[in-house]
């Protein structure tokens, strides 16, 4: 789920992820477990969060290149924090990965927890999306007329894995409900609605069921605000007024199982 954003459908800064900049999507320091497993040709899906609003999937993306947060620094300076979603820079120091690569920058997100962040150079990878193609939905932000969660999308969606942090912890999304369409239930039988993604090697589908549920709707896409532009003076280029919310906690699919 995309955590961070707001009842409009948008992000509530720019440095949450994904980061809408000119005609490209970009995912700065996602979901741990995620990243290492992210490559070139994967699709990312997100899905909004509970806040009161319908769920929906608000874009559809694949992955175009993989690259280091030191060459993120050098190529896209627009998206340097603190206002952007990258949150360190490079450095030539001594010790260890990250600090003798990396040092935070100043007020940029991640503050007290950047080097586990980074902990190892595996999750040192920074997500430039495809470019969307002329009246195409796809790699564009979608906001509120992405595809509404229903019960033919919840059916896909209960065929897919559910990982969090320990790893895959139910080969099927078996608890998936229109209000809470990624879940797990625990040994115990509690259930777990948070720090979770979802992984399959038949996003085709995905796309194909939210491409039917975008017919008619691309035109509209050129209305939706970007997620989070950046404004100075504000905390992480926050809107005004906006509350603070938690970074992106996006929906994953593949076309390869990793």
């Amino acid at each position: 789920m995309v955590t961070s954003l707001t009842r409009d459908y948008v992000q509530e800064a720019f440095c949450n992820v994904p980061t809408q900049w000119r005609d490209y999507l970009y995912f700065g320091p996602c979901k741990i477990p995620m990243r290492p497993k992210m490559w070139p040709g994967h699709w990312v899906f997100g899905i909004s969060p509970a806040n009161g609003t319908a769920r929906r999937i608000v874009f559809a993306t694949e992955l175009e290149e993989r690259i280091t947060f030191a060459e993120a620094y050098d190529r896209f300076p627009d998206l340097r924090g603190p206002e952007g979603p990258i949150h360190v820079r490079p450095v030539d120091g001594e010790g260890r990965f990250p600090e003798s690569s990396y040092q935070h920058i100043p007020e940029a997100m991640h503050e007290d927890d950047w080097a586990d962040d980074l902990a190892r150079e595996e999750l040192d990878a920074f997500f430039v999306c495809s470019k969307p193609k002329p009246r195409d939905w796809c790699g564009r932000w979608l906001g509120k007329y992405g595809p509404e969660i229903d019960g033919e999308i919840i059916a896909f969606l209960k065929t897919c894995s559910v990982h969090g942090k320990s790893g895959e912890l139910s080969s099927r999304n078996t608890y998936a409900t229109l209000v809470k369409p990624v879940a797990h239930r625990g040994v115990s039988g509690g259930f777990l609605y948070t720090g979770l993604h979802l992984e399959t090697n038949e996003a085709e589908k995905l796309i194909e069921l939210c491409h039917v549920r975008m017919k008619g709707k691309t035109v509209l896409l050129d209305r939706v605000a970007p997620p989070g532009l950046p404004r100075t003076g504000g905390e992480c280029g926050s809107r005004t007024g906006a509350s603070k919310l938690s970074a992106t906690k996006p929906i994953r699919a593949t076309r390869r199982k990793c």
